[in-house]
């Protein structure tokens, strides 16, 4: 097992796709030099109608990766990408995403009639088994996993999760005998945290600054962390950066934010370049995430490596990280949320700094654990047992 394709819809450049973008990306890069990667992608980002400014339908050097960005627009760019692919002749195909139909349902339906040969499937499904996620499951959806468990596509698979907790949505729903390979999302973040040295004179009294960073999507709760704040009496700053996916999301949050007392503020700005990222969170006192579920949650990771205190749900696996200091794991509950943002809004600027260095302090003992095998090692070590799938 040396030559591994890595099927996934977004790559960088891509960029609106958020975490699991930023996930691959790592990923790819801590491959051992032992594996052969050629990773296919799509020519477009998220949402958007124009090409990424690279070359398409051919393989390309991007970052250090092998990369065919596909025309996937049309069957035939698409298929022109399968078949470059093809031609590697891969021993595992890496799949990111459950339900995406060009990147994972086409690909596992080619499988199934050899079009890849003896290639061993590796799917990450990126969360898209919570119980967050498949609350929203639509009739489609549910006829696919149907088709998928009659096609026998469940069996002689490997899975790939982050946690433990999304391990347990999989067997859920493929069985307990399901063979599952825990690994932990690779990140780029640097080995310890932004350094806060001390209160600067301009925030000395100032509103407690709050942000919102993420797909503005219903999953997300963005709406949560809004009505709850319509109950805080102390000032709050809010800013929120994130691409909009659903206009009538949008609508309905832009309207909850106008009917904020005078001394919340919420402001939204649109998406951030990736690379923004940490020096924005950097200026905020705390990360509002009211998440439906995340299987990893890379911009959790990025807060705490800002020395950006974390309030999110409890549907990630960050509890025990924020617990140690980076913030609070809250349930969906909007009075849980109110009364929370309360406390931190009541703070002084004092005690929001010390709160942030202890979000930092979290973040580099959570950064400094022992690496653990990368998931294509794991996976080798899975296949020469003779696991059984």
């Amino acid at each position: 097992m040396r030559n591994i394709g890595v099927l996934a819809p977004l790559f960088p450049p891509a960029k609106n796709g958020g975490g699991p973008i930023r996930t691959l990306e790592a990923l790819v890069a801590a491959s051992p030099n032992s594996y052969e990667l050629h990773v296919l992608t799509g020519d477009r980002d998220l949402g958007a109608s124009e090409r990424l400014p690279v070359e398409f339908d051919s393989w390309v050097e991007h970052d250090g990766a092998d990369v065919y960005y596909a025309s996937a627009g049309s069957l035939r760019g698409l298929f022109g990408g399968f078949g470059a692919l093809r031609q590697k002749r891969p021993d595992v195909i890496y799949l990111n995403g459950y339900f995406d139909p060009r990147f994972s349902i086409l690909p596992q339906l080619l499988w199934r009639v050899g079009y890849w040969g003896r290639a061993v499937r590796l799917l990450a499904p990126r969360g898209e088994f919570g119980s967050g996620a498949l609350e929203r499951r639509t009739a489609k959806k549910r006829a696919y996993m149907a088709l998928y468990r009659l096609l026998g596509l469940h069996r002689r698979i490997y899975w790939h999760a982050s946690s433990e907790l999304e391990a347990a949505a999989i067997r859920k729903q493929w069985g307990q005998k399901t063979v599952v390979l825990i690994r932990e999302n690779d990140t780029l973040l640097p080995e310890r945290a932004h350094r806060v040295d001390g209160v600067p004179a301009e925030t000395i009294g100032a509103p407690l600054q709050a942000v919102f960073l993420g797909r503005i999507v219903e999953h997300k709760g963005l709406h949560l962390a809004l009505e709850a704040l319509a109950q805080v009496t102390e000032p709050v700053d809010l800013d929120v950066f994130g691409p909009a996916e659903d206009d009538a999301y949008l609508k309905r949050c832009q309207t909850l934010a106008a009917r904020l007392p005078d001394t919340i503020r919420a402001r939204f700005h649109g998406a951030l370049e990736p690379e923004q990222t940490r020096s924005t969170l950097e200026a905020f006192d705390v990360l509002v995430m009211p998440t439906a579920g995340e299987n990893f949650g890379h911009v959790i990771a990025e807060s705490l490596s800002a020395s950006c205190a974390v309030l999110c749900s409890t549907h990630t696996p960050w509890n025990e990280v924020l617990a140690s200091g980076g913030g609070e794991a809250l349930p969906l509950e909007v009075d849980r949320w109110a009364s929370a943002l309360q406390r931190w809004s009541a703070l002084s600027s004092a005690d929001r700094v010390t709160a942030r260095r202890r979000a930092g302090a979290a973040y580099d003992q959570w950064r400094s654990r022992p690496a653990a095998p990368h998931v294509f090692e794991l996976l080798e070590a899975a296949m020469s047992s003779r696991v059984t799938v």
